[in-house]
């Protein structure tokens, strides 16, 4: 179906480059947060995270609750959390194997982000340390430090590759341990640095053995969704991604993981949905931490990504109240925050461009501009000024911001970036060509930016895609504005191809099939379109 890999935001939000080996970071993140998201308390349990854990060789009731709870949090990407139980539990038990193994473990890589060859080589001693309070424990423990030992290896060889290797011994072993299916398949996709259907194979495997048994094991739901959507085939997750707010209530990331699967089979109203819980769930944890400051829920771990896709599902079911809901305090803060980091520059972008999707067109033109040295999401600004002027009509304004938008951006993901540029400026002058009713030129203009959108490594870069529509329904408005529906039809089912279950594509596709004298089609086309559509009726085809 599509996507290599998934967003890169570690890297976007200026995590450091790969490390040398022996642990490999990963070309790309699969589902964007930060590696410095505050610290939990060490001392208390965090219940509402899915289930995790098993039995461990502890004189410590409270010990093996905290290694528990640690393998929670873990499998639900609470990372500093996490880490902070084992801690809690190694205290609670010095003489707990497990309890170090978990640290490790948890301190580890992840499909996000690697660590560094001096993390690498801290982490092997806390195994080391682990395998000689093991010496005399049971197999299982033994086999699963023996394991980890591999990822962090003393002589340098060995790895992510191999660690998944050394656990595929284990599930030789013990098939039916849920647990170990799951970190194995976690270990595969945290080996590949390509997420597709091949290199998916194996994890989507293991994890489906998991949830034929256990269909409500929260963390092979989070994983399958990933593996799933890697491998092109987002679908089959959808049953076990409906489970999740109810399996982990209090998990921020397993509420917004649904959305990784709604947003590729088309139920984007459902994906801005669960990025709004998560959102305030981060809230409710930044209260919790008592964090503070303007920007204290941002320092949370994946709120930036919450944001980012909670958005971009508003803005494709022109869910109008979730996307001001989360847009309005980003552009608030903009204009105030003297250096945001790319990602956080780039979310604040798709902000302004739901501001001026959802609210009155004067608002977007009223807001100030980014504050300076905020180059992308001043790029951005311009872009959605310029959708803004062109809700109003006003073709000059709308080219004057094509104008200001660079062409060429910089910094490490500089090539994504001036192709966005590119885009966003060959979508105002398409914009500009409507309004002055040059339908062949806008035609034109749109099927140049949907060409630069769809094609790879830009159309595999982020998840939601860094274009925030499929621009080739635009072409199929031009060609509908110039009367050519069937152009317009074949152009819309290529948008839907892109993004499935569009409702403004198949509006769209519903005015070409009546033109068509294809009557039924055009029905079938429109309720489809009215039922994923949540803004109001008559500005779907705006």
């Amino acid at each position: 179906m599509r996507r290599a890999m998934i967003v890169p935001m570690m890297l976007l939000m200026g995590a450091t480059a790969a490390p040398p080996p022996p642990v490999a970071l990963p070309r790309a993140g699969w589902c964007g947060g930060e590696l410095d998201g505050p610290d939990a308390p060490a001392t208390a349990l965090l219940p509402g995270y899915g289930q995790g854990g098993f039995k461990i060789r502890t004189k410590s009731p409270e010990a093996q609750a905290f290694f528990d709870n640690g393998m929670q949090l873990a499998h639900a990407f609470a990372h500093k959390a996490a880490i902070a139980a084992f801690q809690e539990a190694r205290r609670l038990d010095p003489e707990c194997a497990m309890c170090a193994w978990g640290e490790a473990w948890a301190s580890g890589p992840t499909i996000n982000y690697g660590v560094s060859a001096d993390d690498a080589k801290k982490l092997a001693e806390i195994v080391a340390t682990a395998e000689k309070l093991a010496a005399d424990g049971p197999v299982r423990e033994r086999n699963l430090i023996g394991a980890l030992k591999q990822r962090y290896p003393a002589a340098g060889k060995g790895g992510n590759a191999a660690f998944a290797a050394a656990m595929e011994q284990m599930v030789a072993l013990a098939p039916g341990d849920d647990e170990v299916l799951t970190i194995t398949a976690d270990a595969h996709m945290i080996a590949t640095d390509d997420a597709n259907a091949e290199n998916m194979a194996r994890p989507v495997a293991l994890l489906e053995t998991v949830l034929r048994r256990n269909p409500d094991y929260a963390p092979a739901i989070h994983f399958y969704i990933h593996a799933t959507e890697g491998a092109g085939y987002p679908q089959r997750a959808e049953l076990y991604a409906d489970k999740l707010k109810v399996i982990a209530p209090a998990a921020s990331h397993l509420i917004h993981m649904p959305s990784h699967t709604y947003y590729w089979i088309g139920r984007y109203g459902d994906a801005a949905s669960a990025n709004l819980a998560a959102v305030g769930i981060d809230e409710q944890n930044a209260t919790r931490l008592k964090l503070t400051g303007p920007d204290a829920v941002w320092k949370l771990s994946y709120h930036a990504h919450n944001v980012h896709f909670g958005i971009a599902g508003a803005l494709m079911s022109g869910d109008a109240a979730t996307g001001l809901t989360l847009s309005r305090p980003l552009a608030a803060a903009a204009s105030t925050t003297v250096k945001m980091n790319d990602f956080r520059q780039s979310v604040t972008g798709v902000g302004y461009i739901a501001i001026a999707q959802f609210g009155p067109a004067s608002e977007m033109l009223r807001l100030a501009a980014p504050a300076k040295d905020n180059p992308i999401a001043t790029a951005m600004w311009h872009y959605a000024r310029g959708e803004a002027l062109a809700r109003g009509g006003d073709a000059r304004g709308v080219l004057a911001e094509a104008r200001a938008i660079p062409a060429k951006a910089t910094g490490s993901f500089a090539s994504f970036l001036t192709t966005l540029y590119a885009v966003n400026r060959l979508v105002l002058q398409g914009r500009t060509a409507m309004l002055n009713k040059r339908y062949d030129d806008a035609a034109g203009l749109f099927t140049q930016a949907a060409a630069l959108e769809e094609a790879k490594p830009f159309s595999n870069f982020s998840d939601p895609p860094l274009f925030w529509y499929p621009v080739r329904r635009d072409v199929a408005a031009a060609l509908l504005a110039k009367g050519d529906a069937a152009g317009a039809l074949a152009a819309a089912d290529a948008s839907l191809k892109y993004r499935p279950l569009d409702p403004v594509a198949l509006e769209l596709r519903a005015h070409a099939q009546a033109k068509l004298g294809n009557a039924a089609a055009a029905r079938r086309d429109r309720l489809q379109a009215l039922a994923g559509w949540r803004g109001d009726r008559y500005s779907l085809g705006r």
